[in-house]
């Protein structure tokens, strides 16, 4: 066999010159090479390329194996020597990585019982799942997570069943108590309910059956419990200031519905939000509304905006609505947003209409850069009503609108002015929208306002401060002493465009104190003061 030390990507040649041995690649067989000793020139072929001679297992001696020792071959074992014995081999548990699937097993358990367990916990609050679920569902909800916890407890654990045993009796006990301490909302709503059909528009009791049998139907039939108990609360309570609790019987409304339908309520009637609930019913929900000082026809009439109003049951201060699910589906896109469209005055004032404050918004957006035409007082009294309900964002668009919209007394000035004085005028977190509003109005009753807003911020407000003409010539010579250099220079600006008479002895005595700039714009306001005579 070939040299095992022999590389089989080198060829191994000698120099026909001198005879000296070389190794080169395959590549440059059959081509001229040139002796790097010799320098003689030759063609790498197979008369150049040396040959080894094979050998075969047992002609060649190798020394390496010199240094083992070797036992004469039938040599008998020396007397009295003592073989090692070595002991068996002990068995060792095969140890195995976690199974993913397992772990998913495991997680999947434990989630379950630490949801549910906050479920028996907290949904029995007004409002919450659990709310009027009996004891037993209760118990049925705990023990069937408790067997579908224990399921996956021995998946996730086959060889340690004992451990998951005991994980699954405790997460059982667990779950099992929680119905016998949570208990709030544990009361069911009659069954028969909701079999029961009442025809009466009006709320007038049958002739054949005293009033008492009917009120404590009507009772069963709404689940009256939360309000009769938010009505007791306010019972004999002096501090309540004529307010009281009241009730909304919503039938037909859609869950994804109940959200916009509470927080309307609640921002149109000035409730308390954190005791008025909606609780489930057969059919529909009974919203509890508490703090409200409206009395029931006012409450009816606000209804109407997303249901009809079927009738009024005063002795029980709940009003049933049957909601309307068109009154919550927007209109067509193209014809909302296309102002040359017959139907686009049409469409954005019903959406304007729209408990949603969010399609209302997008309404006033719509309108603000159209040309008032059609249903122009109907447009502007739903603006004013929505800037008492809107945040200050909602209210910064309402304004502008309608300073498109607004006619010469239609009253949106003084809306425009009450959602001023709500506002926080000393951090200057107002809508420039509402300021500019009154400046185009130039409504004097804002003056005082627009002035506090211009002291704490009068490089933001000079401009539409000055707007408002002769009437802030007071309120900035009243502010002018005590001014620093700086917002005398903005006083004065508002002096040299609204300024009189009266305000030529006040610049007079500044100017001998004033620096060359201050100085300069008090003679140009003295010159247009007495331009104006």
């Amino acid at each position: 066999m070939d040299d095992r030390h022999s590389d089989p990507e080198k060829l191994p040649i000698r120099c026909p010159g001198c005879g000296q041995r070389f190794k080169v690649g395959l590549e440059l067989k059959d081509r001229m090479v040139e002796c790097g000793t010799c320098e003689h020139r030759f063609r790498v072929n197979d008369e150049v390329v040396v040959r080894q001679r094979k050998f075969y297992p047992g002609e060649r001696r190798d020394t390496s194996l010199d240094r083992f020792s070797r036992v004469p071959k039938g040599a008998p074992m020396p007397s009295g020597f003592q073989t090692i014995q070595y002991s068996s081999e002990p068995v060792h548990s095969d140890i195995q990585p976690t199974s993913p699937i397992r772990i998913v097993f495991g997680f999947v358990a434990v989630a379950a019982v630490a949801v549910v367990a906050l479920i028996l916990a907290f949904g029995g609050a007004p409002g919450g799942i659990l709310d009027g679920a009996s004891l037993p569902k209760r118990l049925a909800l705990a023990g069937f997570t408790a067997v579908v916890a224990t399921i996956f407890l021995l998946a996730a654990n086959p060889r340690a069943r004992i451990k998951a045993i005991v994980g699954s009796v405790f997460c059982a006990g667990l779950l099992l108590s929680f119905p016998f301490i949570f208990t709030e909302g544990n009361s069911p709503i009659d069954p028969s309910a909701g079999e029961l059909v009442l025809h009466e528009k009006t709320g007038t009791e049958k002739k054949d059956e005293p009033v008492e049998n009917n009120l404590e139907v009507l009772k069963n039939e709404i689940g009256y419990t939360p309000l009769e108990r938010e009505l007791q609360r306010f019972t004999g309570d002096a501090a309540a200031g004529g307010r009281s609790a009241a009730g909304i019987w919503l039938r037909d409304l859609r869950e994804y519905h109940k959200r916009q339908i509470e927080s309307y309520i609640e921002r149109t009637t000035g409730a308390d939000p954190t005791n008025s609930h909606m609780y489930a019913r057969p059919g529909g929900y009974l919203l509890v509304v508490s703090g409200v000082t409206n009395d029931l026809a006012e409450l009816a009439k606000l209804c109407e905006r997303f249901g009809e109003v079927n009738r009024i049951m005063e002795p029980l201060r709940t009003i049933e609505v049957t909601v309307n699910g068109e009154k919550f589906t927007d209109g067509p896109l193209d014809k909302l947003t296309n102002r040359d469209d017959p139907a686009f005055y049409e469409l954005n004032r019903r959406e304007l209409e729209s408990i949603d404050l969010e399609r209302a918004k997008n309404a006033v957006i719509r309108l603000a850069e159209a040309e008032p035409k059609l249903y122009r007082k109907d447009i502007v009294k739903r603006m004013q009503q929505l800037l008492r309900e809107g945040d200050i964002e909602f209210q910064s668009h309402i304004a502008r609108a309608l300073a498109n919209w607004a006619e010469e007394g239609d009253g949106s000035e003084a809306v425009v002015l009450e959602a001023l004085k709500k506002m926080p005028l000393q951090t200057g977190d107002v809508p420039e929208s509402l300021v500019k509003f009154l400046m185009l109005k130039k409504d004097q009753e804002a003056i005082p306002l627009v002035d506090e807003l211009w002291s704490v911020d009068f490089t933001k407000w000079e401009e539409l401060y000055g707007g408002f003409g002769p009437g802030v010539e007071d309120k900035v010579l009243a502010r002018f002493a005590d001014a620093s250099s700086i917002m005398k220079r903005s006083a004065v600006r508002l002096l040299t465009k609204n300024g009189t008479s009266k305000s030529l002895p006040v610049l007079e005595a500044a100017k001998g104190k004033a620096d060359p700039e201050l100085s300069m714009l008090i003679d140009k306001a003295v010159t247009a003061i007495k331009s104006r005579g």
